[in-house]
């Protein structure tokens, strides 16, 4: 009997390891994310995980209770096989889910592995060329007019970094007003107390509907009465979660597209308050690809594979696109800032159309220089030719330190330097920590008349004084 129970449990041990191995060979993960996506009863199952746990839990206990009561201890094996089995199974499910590009069952890998350790071939993330090239360069220390800075999230601030450091930085390189963006309730309140309390002159507010709304009865009436009270506190202008068309769920477990029609009150009232709302549709071209060597943000998204949409069981970037059409020309009286140049800035030609077919679309340039700056000559045309209709932004806070490395003075000071100047081949803002492409960028040297309205005019006629705000909600609202 020992002989016998060993080579069963030696039997056990092998099939354990060759069924990991066999499941480590399947998309588990990314297998149970579209039935997530595609299937109600899945989806309803996913985002209930604890409760589900625990019923298994509670059903496992029960079940070995009633085999001890019952004496069936080869039930009792039968059930702690199973059990061994289910708990592989998750540990897959997790490890898929956590390095999402591992291949251990890729023969290629462990020749690359080899090639390496020959010193034949290089990791990439140990690649870092120091540059030859030997090029004049002109620094910009403060911007060419005072600037309004449209996209800006003080919620991502380090702790370090206070309301009185920022404006010194905003000082000395010109920038005369951020916009705040990160305006949920808890945030908005407390970063009206302390940002724009303190410095009244430096800092606008825009507000954030929670984008949970459709989550609860009732829930875009309570956001719809949030912006008001947020317009009396002072909010200037909206901003929509990013989180629309790609995964945003509703009561009902659906996904809540951009143009969702259940949403048109918080435009409609942006439109009677002329308040602009700033949104952020979909992501770069290449998070939809897949992560392999001819993605060219490939470095990046090794770092973050989280950030990938490929094979995530979200809409298309094509279909997302088509939202956001239907959405401004379903609003032609509430005026959109497309932000990060509205997720298009390796695509000019379609933004500009865009731009010509919507008078109400408006664009920011948030972390877009590594593309724009690519494209030297087109996008200065662009510029150019849509000076009217584009506004500064620096998607400032993350990343930003008060002292070393990416202060926010060289932040501001990087943007200056690629609107401003001619300048070749240099790095683009914040390179060294987001690397959104390892490449350098060329300077657009835009005309001043751009530049003016690019910093400053565009942006102060969209976003309006709070007294003006707060004067046509009185209008709607005569008895408050």
């Amino acid at each position: 009997m020992p002989s016998r129970s060993r080579w069963l449990s030696l039997a056990l041990v092998l099939s354990l390891f060759f069924y990991i191995l066999l499941l480590s060979g399947f998309p588990l993960a990314d297998a149970l994310a579209n039935l997530e996506s595609q299937s109600e009863l899945f989806g309803t199952v996913a985002r209930n995980k604890k409760w589900v746990a625990l019923g298994v839990m509670g059903l496992g206990l029960a079940f070995g209770a009633w085999v001890i009561w019952r004496r069936k201890w080869a039930y009792l094996v039968v059930g702690a096989v199973g059990m061994v089995f289910l708990a592989a199974t998750y540990g897959v499910y997790k490890f898929q889910k956590t390095y999402p590009r591992a291949g251990l069952l890729n023969t290629e890998r462990y020749e690359d592995s080899l090639s390496i350790l020959l010193g034949r071939d290089a990791a990439l993330s140990r690649f870092a060329p120091q540059d030859t090239l030997k090029v004049e360069r002109r620094r910009i220390e403060r911007a060419a007019f005072p600037v309004i800075d449209v996209h800006f999230h003080l919620e991502s601030l380090r702790y370090d970094m206070t309301p009185d450091r920022l404006v010194a930085a905003m000082d000395a390189a010109g920038v005369q007003k951020v916009v705040h963006l990160g305006g949920d309730q808890p945030a908005f309140e407390h970063f009206a107390k302390k940002f724009r309390d303190k410095h009244p002159d430096r800092f606008i507010l825009f507000v954030k509907p929670d984008p949970n709304a459709l989550m609860r009865p009732n829930g875009v009436q309570e956001e719809v009465a949030w912006l008001r009270k947020a317009a009396r506190m002072g909010a200037q202008g909206i901003k929509e979660n990013k989180s629309f068309g790609m995964g945003q769920l509703d009561e009902q477990g659906r996904n809540v597209p951009i143009d969702d029609p259940r949403l048109d009150p918080y435009w409609s009232l942006a439109a009677q308050l002329r308040m602009p709302v700033l949104f952020h549709i979909g992501e770069p071209t290449s998070f939809w690809r897949p992560i392999d060597p001819t993605n060219e943000r490939y470095p990046e998204l090794l770092r973050h594979p989280e950030w990938s949409l490929d094979r995530k069981g979200v809409p298309t970037q094509s279909s997302l696109m088509a939202q956001r059409e239907k959405l401004l020309a379903r609003h032609p009286g509430t005026v959109f800032i497309g932000a990060h140049l509205g997720m298009n800035a390796d695509d000019l030609a379609y933004a500009a159309r865009l731009l010509d077919t919507y008078p109400n679309y408006f664009l920011d340039i948030a972390a877009v220089i590594s593309d724009l700056g690519r494209q030297p000559y087109t996008a200065r045309r662009f510029f150019i030719k849509y000076q009217d209709r584009i506004l500064f932004g620096s998607d400032g806070g993350f990343g930003l330190s008060p002292s070393t490395d990416w202060t926010p003075e060289r932040l501001f000071r990087s943007y200056f330097e690629f609107l401003e100047t001619e300048n070749e081949y240099t790095e683009y803002p914040l390179q060294s920590i987001t690397r959104q492409g390892d490449w350098r960028v060329h300077g657009l040297g835009l005309p001043s008349e751009v530049l003016e309205k690019l910093y400053f005019r565009n942006a102060a006629r969209l976003i309006p004084p709070s007294a003006d705000v707060i004067s046509r909600l009185d209008g709607l609202d005569p008895g408050s």
